[in-house]
């Protein structure tokens, strides 16, 4: 139950995070099959006279997923289910956040959010899940946001908090345009919250948002932690 709310986790708060690279691996990620293997990096493409982009060269984003195996003051290895492990570098400006429980009441107008939403047949929306992103948080919402059908069935809900009223969220889309969703009692509800370094521990899930850098490592911008696996 954990994972499986991970992946949700991570499936929706990258989808407004990366647009161009996660996007389309998103629906994927709401609706990965039990076995399937999560996509740990994407050969860059070749670049002139043959150097490989690094992560001050306009690099593309590497999204790493897995389980750290290693820690060390700047640098963590992280595995993925197919055991490919993958060398990531911290800096100070690396953005490190986890997901805490949280009510209807926690999230405000102007807060990114993610909600998987049940679509009825009058069109309506019903969230199971919401997952909040504080706009103190210093963490980008982009791509245009609105409706995005999972392979599940699914809708994703993504923007920005326009108004919370009487158990319905308002989002607002790149394009202006407002999707309203109900929130029941049984959603789901999530913040992301800012963790320090010291969360980065053997055993944590991850997922890693950077640029690959010459030696095949990743220079992480963003790393989204969730529970530690119990042994």
């Amino acid at each position: 139950m954990r994972t499986t709310r991970f992946k949700m986790s991570i499936a929706m708060v990258t989808a407004g995070l990366v647009s161009v690279v996660l996007a389309a691996g998103l629906a994927c990620l709401a609706a990965r099959p039990a076995g399937a293997q999560p996509a740990v990096q994407q050969p860059a493409p070749p670049q002139p006279n043959g150097q490989q982009p690094t992560s001050g060269q306009g690099a593309r984003p590497h999204p790493v997923i897995g389980t750290i195996t290693s820690a060390t003051a700047g640098t963590i290895t992280v595995a993925g289910r197919d055991g490919t492990a993958v060398t990531v570098k911290t800096t100070a400006t690396t953005r490190i956040v986890g997901r805490t429980n949280a009510a209807l009441t926690n999230v405000k107008a102007g807060d990114g959010v993610h909600v998987l939403a049940d679509k009825a047949q009058d069109g309506s929306l019903s969230a199971t899940a919401v997952e909040d992103v504080p706009a103190g948080l210093g963490v980008p919402m982009r791509g245009r946001g609105g409706q995005i059908q999972t392979r599940g069935g699914r809708t994703l809900v993504n923007g920005t908090v326009a108004e919370v009223r009487d158990g319905t969220l308002s989002v607002t889309a790149g394009d202006g345009s407002v999707t309203a969703v109900a929130v029941p009692q049984t959603a789901r509800i999530g913040v992301l919250v800012a963790l320090s370094p010291d969360s980065l521990v053997t055993g944590a899930r991850v997922m890693v948002q950077g640029a690959r850098n010459a030696d095949g490592s990743v220079a992480a911008t963003l790393i989204i932690v969730a529970a530690q696996q119990a042994h």
